[in-house]
């Protein structure tokens, strides 16, 4: 890794759904990425995050809400503590 390689972090948030089937597929799509010729991807290093936290939140660049039903989300994420720091990582 070269001193201009950056990391840029994708979320997924990790609170109900198939969050983990969209990890493994960002995960391919990384390996992917990671083929492309240099001009596209030679100075990024691509991670792919459980977000169950406001802190692994804060460290995500983008952020995928798998699909669900959206009360039981919000109502997860506040107990989690994560619902406000959601509605700030959106704004």
């Amino acid at each position: 890794m070269t001193s201009t390689t950056r990391t840029l972090t994708i979320g997924v948030l990790a609170l109900q759904g198939a969050f983990s089937e969209h990890v493994q597929l960002l995960r391919r799509a990384f390996a992917v990425l990671g083929t492309a010729p240099a001009a596209i991807a030679a100075d990024v290093r691509w991670q792919a995050l459980e977000v169950r936290t406001p802190l692994e939140l804060a460290a995500c660049a983008a952020l995928i809400i798998p699909g669900g039903e959206s009360t039981a989300i919000a109502l997860v994420a506040q107990r989690s503590g994560l619902l406000e720091a959601l509605r700030a990582f959106v704004k």
